[in-house]
């Protein structure tokens, strides 16, 4: 796997496929190993860039605050050295935040914007319980840790119809060879307490796709109603069945919406 040093860290990345070049932002904790499922389809129409954000995967961890400003300009410098002018980019939860702070500060740098399972500015319920999870980290066993979190990622009717794919995803997590450790964990997280958009959002003005997981508990509707209505023109679309984690629980739908979306401004 690549890496190249950007600012004050080395960062991690994959890639894989030819044509436009879309990026994608993984959420809290999340490395590219996150976006599995998403690898096949994009890659036949795209090229597509994942990287470790600062904290997370291989990418280095320097235990100093994070800002999701940060984040965006660990992009940034990212794309400049793989020689990106513009991209799509794509984000997920914290990546989502990323994503926003990219095409405030570097519009000209963004063709496309899609917006996946996050928000504009938490709230006390889900700084609440990014606190209680890191508290789990801190005290329980990696497999412990990973079963406290799945239900907050994954919907109920996943956990009802699906408990195979439920154990699937709780081994690959706890055989993972780069786990989250809890110094990342916090410095992201306290990045995401920090972030807020809502009153810039009216300022994108590219073409934006919001997408959510209709049973979303850790990052619910709520807040993806609120960019829509602040962001010019965003389309939203909301994925039946899905949790925080819909990318996983409905990977066909979700591919299939985020591939149409791209298509329809391929010109972009």
């Amino acid at each position: 796997m690549p890496a190249v040093s950007v600012r004050d860290i080395r960062i991690y990345y994959q890639e894989a496929g030819e044509g436009d070049p879309l990026v994608l932002l993984m959420g809290w904790g999340g490395d590219h190993t996150a976006w599995a499922l998403q690898v096949p389809a994009f890659s036949r129409e795209l090229r597509y860039i994942a990287p470790d954000n600062r904290g997370a995967g291989q990418s280095d961890q320097p235990d100093i605050p994070y800002t999701i400003r940060m984040l965006a300009d660990d992009t940034l410098a990212l794309m400049d050295a793989l020689g990106v002018a513009r991209a799509h980019i794509a984000g997920l939860s914290m990546g989502g935040m990323i994503a926003q702070e990219i095409a405030l500060n570097y519009p000209e740098r963004v063709r496309t914007l899609q917006l996946h399972a996050t928000l504009g500015r938490i709230d006390p319920f889900v700084q609440a319980v990014g606190q209680s999870l890191l508290r789990a980290r801190a005290a329980f066993t990696r497999e412990e840790f990973v079963r406290a979190l799945l239900p907050w990622l994954l919907s109920p009717q996943t956990y009802a119809e699906r408990p195979e794919f439920v154990e699937l995803i709780v081994q690959r997590l706890v055989e993972s060879p780069h786990p989250a450790t809890l110094t990342g964990l916090t410095r992201q997280a306290e990045a995401c307490w920090a972030h807020d958009t809502l009153e810039r959002l009216g300022q994108i003005h590219c073409p934006t796709l919001i997408t959510v997981g209709a049973e979303d508990v850790f990052v619910p509707l709520r807040f993806s109603r609120v960019l829509q209505e602040r962001i010019p023109g965003a389309e939203l679309l909301v994925i039946e069945g899905g949790g925080h984690g819909y990318l996983w629980e409905q990977a066909d739908v979700f591919n299939a919406a985020c591939l149409a979306f791209l298509r329809k401004h391929r010109s972009t």
